[in-house]
């Protein structure tokens, strides 16, 4: 296992333009032509929307794409379709760790208060086709999301799971969004869940404050529910999240008392940020460090936020860049993730570059940058990541106004988080398209 100050809170103050001028460097669905710009190439090159990607869909990679004739990789959700043998006879592993973290991003109606009751509910009680768009709505592939609750649901593995504990939380102003839920195994066992980062930006904004501040108040607010649940349980405890639902098992795992932690049998994070020295040095992380198994994909790059020391395994998966945070494209085999020989040029070139701002700045100026980077993005008026794309011809210009009128130092490193999200969309395909890609960003920075 390899384990902003006065400028910029005048962001704020920005109005959406109502005109429908182009962005430099977008792409035109005419004849008439664009200029250049790193927030156009942004436009055109990285995957902010994408429809529902199943493991028939790995759009932008042509090389991934199966062949009529070729054999379809299987992942997570073929192995909850032929999972049967149960959890006493093969314990909770990794790929059963995923399933259940990904059941925690399902959004619960009213009409199911009983998921926060200790009894809880089957999980066939979450066959209700009226909740269908709202359960799987901000999901990343509610298609293969619904796939997956019909799998869990027909499964003699999983079928008798109760869901219970359910708890939410969401608070605007401070960036926070929370929920976990537990699932009792049939085995008297219990695996706590906490939902990792949806597509809204406000679930965006902590994962990234997560290199600014620790704790954050989803951590506290994880610790605070394994201490509340951890009593009522009877068994064995496993944790485990995606994305930013990892961070929070582990934070938990690490910070509850000792007799908690002694009844923990393994901690799962499936490509969620990492930690600072200071907390990875620890006591309470090191009781229970040689418990924690955290996956990444080949191209990972929320994985790698605040994880330099890359202990962790990795993946094999389809798709580029962003597009693999969606663990419907990691490959399986058999009963275990398929290792991959280690990361991509793109996330190893993320990853260098994260790094070194890391060091390059102190936690209260790395906090100050997001904000205003988080800033430039709310003056889109979006509320998920894909509606900046959908709605490019007014969001891309007002980023770029917004962008304009920051301090000097401010606005250099907007720009270089945009430069680098759109070089890491295509440094593993160096092509004619990237070279492009250099070219124009080299013509905007002479600008």
């Amino acid at each position: 296992m390899m384990h902003a100050g006065k400028d910029a809170r005048r962001v704020v103050s920005l109005t959406k333009p109502t005109g429908a001028g182009l962005p430099d460097g977008a792409a035109m669905p005419t004849d008439e032509k664009a200029g250049s710009g790193v927030l156009g190439t942004l436009a055109e090159k990285i995957p902010l929307s994408r429809p529902s990607l199943s493991p028939r869909h790995t759009e932008d990679d042509t090389s991934a794409q199966p062949t009529p004739s070729s054999k379809r990789a299987d992942n997570f959700l073929t192995y909850a379709q032929s999972a049967r043998d149960p959890f006493s006879r093969r314990p909770l592993n990794a790929l059963d760790s995923l399933v259940f973290s990904w059941l925690s991003y399902f959004r619960l109606s009213s009409q199911l208060r009983c998921a926060r009751m200790p009894e809880g509910i089957g999980l066939h009680e979450l066959l209700r086709a009226e909740d269908f768009s709202s359960m799987f709505g901000t999901s990343w592939d509610p298609e293969s999301s619904r796939e997956l609750l019909f799998a869990v649901c027909a499964s003699p593995r999983f079928r008798d799971t109760r869901l219970c504990h359910f708890a939410y939380k969401t608070e605007r102003a401070t960036s926070e969004q929370f929920a976990a839920m537990t699932f009792m195994l049939p085995d008297g066992s219990a695996y706590l869940a906490f939902r990792g980062t949806d597509s809204t930006l406000v679930g965006w904004r902590e994962d990234f404050n997560m290199a600014s501040q620790l704790p954050v108040p989803s951590q506290c607010e994880a610790q605070r529910y394994l201490e509340r649940v951890a009593p009522q349980l009877t068994g064995p405890i496993y944790l485990g999240g995606h994305s930013k639902g990892g961070n929070l098992a582990t934070y938990a795992a690490a910070s509850a008392p000792e007799d908690i932690q002694r009844r923990i049998v393994r901690v799962f994070s499936h490509d969620g940020p990492g930690f600072d020295d200071s907390f990875l040095e620890g006591e309470g992380y090191a009781r229970i460090r040689d418990r924690v198994e955290k996956n990444v994909p080949k191209s990972s790059i929320i994985g790698l936020i605040m994880d330099e020391r890359h202990e962790f395994t990795v993946v094999e998966s389809g798709g580029i860049s962003v597009l693999q945070h969606n663990p419907f494209l990691w490959e399986v085999e058999s009963c275990e993730f398929k290792q991959a020989d280690g990361l991509s040029a793109s996330s190893r070139y993320f990853g260098s570059t994260l790094a070194a701002w890391m060091r390059r700045f102190t936690p209260e100026e790395r906090g100050e940058f997001i904000a205003t980077l988080f800033q430039v993005l709310s003056v889109t008026g979006a509320t998920r990541f894909a509606d900046i794309r959908e709605n490019w011809r007014t969001s891309l210009p007002a980023m770029k106004e917004a962008v304009s009128s920051l301090a000097p130092e401010q606005r250099a490193f907007v720009t270089d988080v945009f430069k680098a999200l759109a070089r890491v969309a295509t440094i593993d395909r160096m092509s004619d398209v990237a070279s492009g890609l250099v070219d124009s960003l080299r013509a905007s920075d002479e600008q």
